[in-house]
């Protein structure tokens, strides 16, 4: 690592932690509180808008580190400011579900534009390449969707502080060099941001931070040699908060129940309702997370049965976690 980048390492995480706690005595003074409802899983009013400590701290980083010299990464960042200043009118004001989404969308256009990313799917041995206007239709659909799984598992103390820390370290190993000025301050921002948000958290993310956190991890991934995206390795890094995610929206479905409504139905949510803590399920997710990181990283140097073996144990491992908070939630109940 380069004496700027360990300056900008340092300078992200030291902004990050004041400016969060900055915001969390600005927020108790402004009310801007989250009342606890049937839906949370904290029973005293916090703060909620605590991820400005992750976008102070990632952007005069990355501004240490280089600056406004890289017309790529500059663009990456304005968008993600855009989101985030969006998402923290939701935390303020509230707004609807559908500007949220055309917001997203048009970041992650601009994202997926500026990146212009050929993705490559390769499983067993068999490889597709696809690029052009699928490729972008695809990018930008595929980092709305990062975008909603980081917010949307965004639930209980630390999870998403921990787990974007997790998967912005393994990044480093996936992407460019070009992109480790934006990671290495996001990776610090989020140690940082963390410092007040594990459990129990004295203030929450928001959905500034977590849409800010969203596109920036998405776009930072997309950031591979020659603009060639390896899908499969990236879909592994972030499959802890897919599969939670896609797992819940697939269940609410076939109950018929509203898939825009607030609840409290996520995998790690009804973990911790089933008993165990907040700090034990950010925990796991975060291991989980270094888990198929691993794997991520592995995937280049595997052979074809390697790699269906790999996708085989991710899927079970899944499974059984799913079944294994049934039948907790039962138990407990």
């Amino acid at each position: 690592m380069t004496e700027q980048l360990l300056i900008a390492l340092l300078v992200a995480g030291v902004a990050a932690t004041i400016v969060t706690r900055a915001v969390e005595r600005l927020a108790r003074q402004r009310s801007l509180l989250d009342i606890p409802n049937d839906r949370s899983s904290h029973d005293t009013p916090t703060p909620r808008i605590g991820g400005l400590g992750i976008v102070a701290g990632t952007v005069v980083g990355w501004l240490f580190a280089a600056g406004w010299t890289d017309g790529q990464a500059t663009i990456i960042v304005l968008s993600a400011l855009g989101l985030g200043a969006v998402g923290l009118l939701d935390d303020v004001r509230h707004t609807s579900v559908l500007g949220k989404y055309l917001a997203q969308l048009a970041a992650a256009a601009v994202v997926a534009g500026v990146l212009q990313p050929t993705l490559t799917v390769g499983i067993g041995d068999s490889s597709w390449s696809i690029g052009g206007v699928p490729a972008f239709v695809i990018t930008t659909i595929g980092l709305t969707a990062l975008v909603n799984a980081v917010n949307f598992m965004d639930g209980i103390d630390g999870l998403i502080g921990s787990v974007a820390l997790v998967a912005a370290i393994v990044a480093l190993g996936l992407v460019m060099p070009a992109a480790w000025p934006i990671m290495v301050p996001f990776a610090a921002a989020c140690a940082g941001f963390l410092v007040w948000n594990h459990a129990p958290a004295s203030i929450f993310m928001g959905d500034g931070g977590s849409q800010f956190v969203g596109l920036i991890l998405g776009a930072a991934l997309l950031q591979q040699e020659a603009g060639v995206v390896d899908v499969v390795p990236v879909l592994l890094l972030v499959s802890p908060l897919l599969f939670d995610t896609g797992f819940t929206l697939v269940r609410r479905a076939r109950a018929g129940r509203d898939l825009f409504a607030g609840h409290r139905e996520h995998l790690y949510q009804r973990a911790v309702v089933a008993g165990s803590s907040h700090r034990e399920v950010a925990a796991g997710y975060a291991a989980a997370t270094a888990v198929t990181g691993a794997l991520a990283l592995a995937w280049p140097a595997t052979s074809a049965l390697a790699r269906i073996a790999m996708l085989a144990g991710v899927v079970l491992v899944a499974a059984a976690y799913a079944a294994w908070v049934g039948r907790t939630e039962a138990r407990s109940a």
